[in-house]
């Protein structure tokens, strides 16, 4: 037991904590839902006092040589780590590992650093630190929250070369069976040893749901809750921890009493995972036979195992902008055509709907050198718009030639991003008639019925759904950007997150308005935002005639449970109320009444 002084019986307020007979207690980020109890393993990454001095002339060159030693170094380091996930085929670990490497030489680091020791005369530790702070600042300016959070990974491959350069390796990680991990944040090559280490959970300082520790815990099934801000500096090593991942809270120090309830959820929570895992073969239905096709929402054909084991049909959106991140050159038709081989050859026959690369103008700098910087990258050139620019259109005409290919190979269906207007969509599908004519010139096989859909993102494209229905053979709504853009609202904005609303009326009229447009042109509408993995909410978006719904994997086992527990005539009739309904707070207590909450979870839910 760690010597940190113990609360006061009681409750009030210390810090961002709050202590409550005896233990503290700490919202943050739900990253992986469970229940775990444990022993804190804290992992101690000080920070480096880095030195700061001015080289004389004659000591550039040598400072130049003894940074490109400690990359080197770091590479040999990195490259070991790869291979040794490479022999136990852990593919998420391979590529993240991979991908630390291509950061590693990356010209904006190198040459940066570089230039600072020569140009400023700046010894290598203190050039290194002013490259990567920069390099963050322009990370921080990202609008995707995925991409916005792999400044970290500019974090971790910085600190690893830092570490080289002032000889000092950090302490290998040796969390025993069970142990709960306590950081400030976790690189990759720390979470690869704590996935093996047959840890009980994870709680970090920083991070968000799409933060590495939030993948990787997600993908073992490991408790975890992130973004706890100062959870470091309250947790002693062996002090007893609880991780609830399925609420976002973690209690320090915990009273027999608490322990005694959390380890009675913890087995309650996993006889009904199993109970809702056994249910993966059954049909989602509600009880009055209506149909609703739940699908997955991935980023790597590999993901398509857990995806089938956990009960979702198919692939409603597969993402292509990794290819796009993970190499100093972009990708071929042949990458693009080899990763939907793969990712059908997965699905032995179900669908994948593959979205064409959505990247942002700050996110593409490397493959796009000529483009300027924006002040507000998104609502600027992002996503197709960039796909249809003159520099970027020979990378879109590539894409679209590899999935045409790969379409030959099984059900595959294309989907456009951001679409705005039906001009914007008409380029897009006469791009993807030249592919069409160019394979046909060449004798090149592929699906001549290939679907193509839309996603519908923006206000404007929910305005016009029934214009762009008679354009595309399927709808999928966006909700994340559809209500940011909706709502003008930046949810990861502290200001302003509040505001970000998924049951906001004019988000459920949209919605309506969409499917609407859908049903009267005879093409299905799904949707694949965050508000189709809440099992609170998917019955409503049924009710309002979504036909498909697309999650994460782990959610489809939920939300199929509360749609067998629904009647769609009694959804439906509800929708209609909701859509009359003046604000969030009065939809969500009518919901709440007609509904109660249909996770199987609710009835442990500490709200």
């Amino acid at each position: 037991m760690s010597d940190r002084k113990r609360p006061e019986t009681g409750s009030h307020e210390t810090g961002s904590f709050r202590q409550e007979w005896g233990e503290i207690r700490k919202r943050g980020t739900s990253a992986s839902s469970g229940i775990a109890i444990g022993r804190a393993y804290v992992v101690d990454r000080r920070k480096l006092k880095i030195p700061k001095r001015h080289l004389k002339e004659p000591e550039t060159e040598p400072e130049v040589a003894r940074f490109r030693v400690a990359l080197e170094e770091s590479d040999k380091q990195l490259e070991r780590i790869k291979q040794k996930v490479e022999e136990r085929e852990e593919a998420e670990h391979y590529n993240l590992m991979a991908a630390h490497q291509l950061i590693l030489h990356d010209e904006h680091l190198v040459d940066e650093t570089i230039r600072y020791i020569r140009d400023e005369r700046l010894n290598a530790e203190w050039a290194l630190r002013k490259t990567v702070e920069h390099i963050k600042g322009v990370f921080d300016s990202i609008e995707d929250d995925y991409f916005r959070e792999r400044r970290s990974d500019i974090d971790f491959v910085g600190e690893r070369v830092m570490r080289n350069l002032m000889g000092e390796r950090a302490a290998p990680m040796k969390p025993p069976p069970d142990a709960i991990v306590v950081a400030h944040d976790l690189s990759p090559a720390d979470t690869i040893m704590v996935t093996r280490a047959a840890v009980a959970g994870l709680i970090t300082d920083v991070g968000g749901k799409t933060s590495h520790t939030a993948i990787l815990a997600r993908a073992h099934e490991l408790p975890a809750v992130v973004g706890l801000e100062d959870v470091t500096s309250a947790v002693g090593s062996d002090d007893l921890v609880i991780v609830d991942g399925t609420n976002g809270m973690v209690i320090l120090d915990p009273t027999p009493q608490t322990v005694a309830h959390f380890r009675s959820r913890a087995r309650r929570e996993a006889a009904i995972g199993e109970a809702l895992l056994s249910n993966r073969d059954l049909p989602s239905q509600t009880k009055d036979g209506h149909e609703v096709s739940l699908v997955a929402n991935v980023d790597f054909a590999d993901e398509v195992g857990s995806v089938l084991s956990h009960g979702a049909v198919g692939i409603g959106l597969f993402r292509t902008e990794f290819l796009f991140m993970n190499g100093d050159e972009p990708p071929t038709e042949e990458d693009h055509y080899k990763n939907a081989v793969q990712l059908l050859e997965s699905l032995d026959g179900r669908k994948a709907t593959i979205r064409t690369f959505d990247l942002g103008a700050d996110k593409v700098s490397k493959l796009v050198p000529d483009q300027h910087a924006e002040a507000n990258p998104g609502l600027g050139l992002r996503s197709i718009r960039l796909s249809l620019t003159d520099r970027v259109y020979p990378l879109f005409k590539s894409q679209l030639r590899g999935l045409l290919r790969a379409s030959a190979h099984g059900d595959l269906r294309i989907m456009f991003p951001m679409i705005s207007g039906v001009g914007e969509l008409r380029s897009a599908k006469a791009a993807l008639d030249e592919a069409r004519a160019e394979l046909r010139a060449e004798g090149v096989p592929f699906d001549e019925d290939i679907k193509v859909g839309v996603m519908i993102e923006t206000p404007s494209a929910a305005v016009i759904a029934d214009l762009l229905a008679t354009e595309v053979d399927f709808f999928s709504i966006g909700t994340n950007d559809l209500i940011q853009y909706t709502l003008a609202v930046d949810r990861v904005n502290e200001y302003v997150s509040y505001l970000y609303e998924p049951l906001h009326p004019s988000i459920l009229r949209m919605i309506r308005m969409v499917t609407e447009a859908g049903k009267r042109h005879e093409i299905p509408v799904s949707i694949c935002g965050e508000m189709a993995g809440d099992s609170d909410v998917a019955p409503v978006l049924v009710g309002l005639g979504l036909t498909e719904l697309s999650m994460n994997a782990v959610s489809v086992p939920e939300v199929k449970n509360a749609i067998r527990a629904s009647s769609f005539a009694d959804l439906a009739a509800l929708a209609d109320e909701l859509l009359e309904l003046p604000n969030a707070q009065r939809i969500k207590a009518r919901v709440q009444e007609a509904l109660g909450d249909l996770s199987p979870r609710g009835e442990v839910k500490d709200r």
